[in-house]
């Protein structure tokens, strides 16, 4: 074989472990899902072996799920888009400190991931109620003259996947922060341009590619989650996620939970080649 040849296959061959486990763990059970999604369903028991799209047609006809999908979609959107602000902004401070507060602040960063999900819904459910620590808070500083209650509400459960999602934001991010070159700041304090024309017109378009890639890591972490909402928001606020442990573990309609599992894969799926596609056209712009 030889060099030039080599060096083309050179990147395949490192990714070859990595494709099989993911075609073994993820391709074959997909198959298996979008098999169980066209079964049928009989009263006492799991599915019945056949092929039918009675449960794809469900999905365009039945409020409930229309409902769950809307409330999925707004959520990791908005979701998104909070986690994106808040992780640019925190790891754009950790690129500008010095050196010796770097790993102070990834160790912040860190300790979401060290804990259960369980466990933060819990601590949230600590600061949300009307003698929570955010009720008594604000009270002691005078800004409120009543106490108030987050619990149980769309913002608590916004507030709850931002938290989950930020950690990984943050660090897609930094790692970008990283590949940049300083002295272009310097560059642009030497020809007087303000912080906001520096942040617009030079930072962000050379963030442009991993904001995106972040925004996609909080999207399809948004998308598939269900205890969170679940426990921090109110009894209506239904998602795929609900729904799909619902049929799964309430109803024992597998087919239906398949077929629910199936468009969540699907969307999450759109997103990401969107995405991608993003990022190929950024870089052949500046190309």
């Amino acid at each position: 074989m030889t060099g030039p040849k080599r060096s083309r296959l050179a990147p395949w061959l490192l990714l070859t472990p990595a494709q099989i486990l993911a075609v073994v763990f993820f391709g074959v059970p997909a198959l298996y899902m979008a098999r169980m999604s066209v079964n049928a369903h009989a009263p006492q028991s799991y599915f019945t072996p056949g092929f039918t799209f009675e449960n794809y047609a469900r999905l365009t006809h039945d409020p409930v799920i229309a409902g769950a999908i809307w409330n999925t979609i707004w959520l990791a959107l908005i979701g998104s888009a909070v986690t994106i602000v808040l992780a640019y902004g925190f790891a754009l401070i950790v690129w500008l400190k010095p050196a010796r507060w770097r790993l102070w602040f990834i160790g912040l960063a860190l300790l979401p991931l060290l804990i259960s999900e369980i466990a933060i819904i819990f601590g949230w459910w600590m600061v949300f109620p009307r003698n929570g620590l955010l009720s008594v808070a604000l009270m002691s500083s005078g800004l409120i003259t009543d106490k108030i209650s987050l619990t149980y509400t769309e913002g608590a459960a916004l507030v709850g996947q931002v938290y989950i999602t930020l950690p990984y934001c943050f660090f897609i991010l930094l790692s970008v922060f990283d590949g940049l070159d300083r002295r272009v700041l310097e560059a642009a304090l030497d020809l007087s341009a303000p912080p906001l024309t520096t942040l617009y017109e030079v930072l962000l378009p050379q963030t442009r590619a991993g904001l995106l890639a972040a925004f996609a890591q909080a999207f399809i972490w948004t998308m598939g989650t269900y205890a969170t909402p679940m426990a921090l928001g109110p009894d209506t606020l239904w998602t795929l996620g609900f729904l799909i442990q619902a049929q799964m573990l309430g109803k024992h309609h597998w087919p239906m939970a398949a077929a629910l599992s199936m468009v969540l894969v699907v969307g999450v799926a759109l997103v990401v080649l969107l995405t991608r596609w993003l990022q190929l056209q950024q870089r052949s712009f500046h190309v």
